[in-house]
């Protein structure tokens, strides 16, 4: 089990689940939310429920998660305020138990 407080992340922090083998980077917090992708090519991502002290996949197709756009209308619908009414929440289905094992700092890389 983890001491590691989910309502005490940041953008841009990386963080490493006790169930999963990558990193993943905080890409967007709105409480009780927040939306990580992985820093790999991969493309993965997790919705955390820092409330319900979950994380897994969201409930609608058509929502991207690659660049900050996606992610912030990803977050616009957890909240019911999207703009063409796409509702989003965690699967049931899908969720684990919300468990961090390791949180670091992350610079992003400068843009020129």
């Amino acid at each position: 089990m983890s001491n590691i407080d989910p309502k005490s992340l940041k953008v841009n922090q990386k963080i490493k689940f006790e169930d999963d083998h990558y990193w993943y980077l905080v890409r967007s917090v709105r409480h009780p939310f927040v939306i990580c992708t992985t820093t790999s090519s991969k493309g993965y991502y997790t919705i955390l429920n820092v409330d319900q002290n979950v994380r897994g996949e969201g409930t609608s197709w058509g929502l991207g998660h690659k660049t900050d756009e996606q992610v912030a209308e990803s977050m616009l619908a957890l909240h019911g305020e999207h703009p063409e009414g796409i509702e989003r929440k965690i699967s049931r289905r899908n969720r684990v138990p919300l468990s961090i094992v390791q949180v670091k700092d992350f610079a992003p890389p400068c843009k020129a």
